[in-house]
């Protein structure tokens, strides 16, 4: 049996006890069938058989780029089988072993200064929370022009990241709107170069997030990168193991990177002139000058989440005295900080959060603003460990 094909194997085996773990399978149907058939492995078992696929991988003659993913990929499931086995270890380990990165607390400085900006952005009486969500309310996109907007932008987006990186012959979206998710918005890999992705409807979406939402999930996002992962280095390179999408590894460190950075390439500072001439055509006005300002204040409280998880798993808060640091910090409603909070809680995958602005650092600084460095990310093999020796 191939490393790839015992790869395989214990990622499906481990995510028999890690719901969701194993996010996207499209390797042989087979083998799927046949772990599918079998009854939970003991995770002593699995643990033993990581170890083993750790030692043959350190011997193999693959390339090293190869040998290090699938190491880094390895080390993340072993991690699972660990914590279902009962094995104790801190949360800052627990995180640098499955997603490769160290978690980092954000300064509360630039949180205060979010909220200045966002009171000079939204003058008036009261408080800056009730502002804040008369405004989102305000602007939120019409439930019923939704997905007609997305489809709008979604064709303007494929065009500019043509134009940026290309795009694989046969690539294709869907978009659909759901209810009943932790999450804002999902890209599932269906395979083929096709992928889905989901927008929930639980809360009103916010106009100021269209073009940035189908960027990071689409265009030049998550979509992006997995078709053109499976275009080279699944058909072309042979490298099936990128037909298994895990949740919680270090390749989820790179993918939410990518879907971080994109919306910056390719739509740079004229994302709300995107958002206002799309809505336009379904029939709704955009104030692009306040929403830029809006805009620029919430990317200073994107560290938030990540705090919050150190709180709760690696200072022992509880949920209470998380909501009270997020409602401090955070000017949202209280119905997104407890969404925020829903998903900062979904052990085992928390450590997750650290994903979006630690991979937003180290993709950022190994392409400099260089479309063909991140056409690197689009299509090459690469760990978190990679990146930041090649921002160097």
């Amino acid at each position: 049996m191939s490393i790839v094909e015992r790869y395989f194997e214990l990622a499906l085996r481990v995510g028999k006890h890690v719901d969701e773990l194993v996010e996207a399978y499209h390797g042989p149907p087979e083998l799927a069938a046949r772990v599918g058939a079998e009854q939970p492995l003991a995770p002593e078992r699995l643990e033993a058989d990581a170890e083993a696929l750790l030692a043959e991988l350190a011997a193999a003659d693959l390339d090293p780029a190869r040998v290090r993913w699938l190491e880094a990929q390895v080390r993340a499931l072993h991690t699972f089988a660990r914590r279902v086995a009962g094995d104790e270890m801190s949360y800052t380990e627990e995180v640098q072993l499955t997603y490769g990165i160290r978690p980092r607390w954000y300064d509360e400085d630039q949180f205060e200064r979010a909220r200045e900006l966002l009171d000079e952005a939204l003058p008036g009486a009261g408080l800056l929370e009730d502002r804040f969500a008369r405004w989102l309310e305000a602007s939120a996109i019409p439930k019923s022009v939704l997905l007609e907007a997305f489809q709008s932008v979604a064709d303007d987006l494929r065009t500019r990241t043509r134009d940026l990186v290309g795009l694989p012959n046969g690539e294709e979206i869907e978009v659909e709107l759901v209810s009943g998710k932790r999450w804002g918005g999902f890209n599932l890999m269906l395979g083929n170069l096709r992928s889905r992705i989901s927008i929930n409807t639980d809360l009103p979406f916010p106009a100021l997030d269209l073009a940035y939402f189908m960027a990071h999930e689409g265009y030049p996002g998550h979509h992006t990168d997995g078709a053109w992962k499976e275009q080279v280095l699944v058909r072309e390179g042979g490298r099936l193991e990128l037909a298994l999408v895990l949740l919680g590894s270090p390749a989820a460190v790179v993918a939410e990177g990518i879907a971080e950075l994109g919306p910056e390439l390719v739509l740079g500072d004229e994302d709300q002139e995107v958002v206002a001439r799309h809505l336009g055509k379904v029939g709704v006005k955009h104030d692009v000058s306040v929403a830029k300002k809006v805009a620029d204040a919430r990317k200073l409280l994107k560290g938030i989440p990540s705090n919050l998880a150190l709180l709760r798993f690696d200072r022992g808060k509880s949920r209470e005295e998380a909501r009270e640091y997020a409602s401090k910090w955070s000017p949202q409603p209280q119905e997104r900080i407890e969404k925020m909070l829903d998903n900062v809680d979904y052990r085992p995958f928390s450590g997750y959060t650290h994903c979006y602005p630690e991979g937003l650092r180290l993709c950022g600084a190994f392409v400099r603003g260089d479309a063909a460095r991140f056409k690197r990310l689009l299509t090459e093999q690469l760990v978190p460990a990679d990146l930041a020796a090649g921002a160097s």
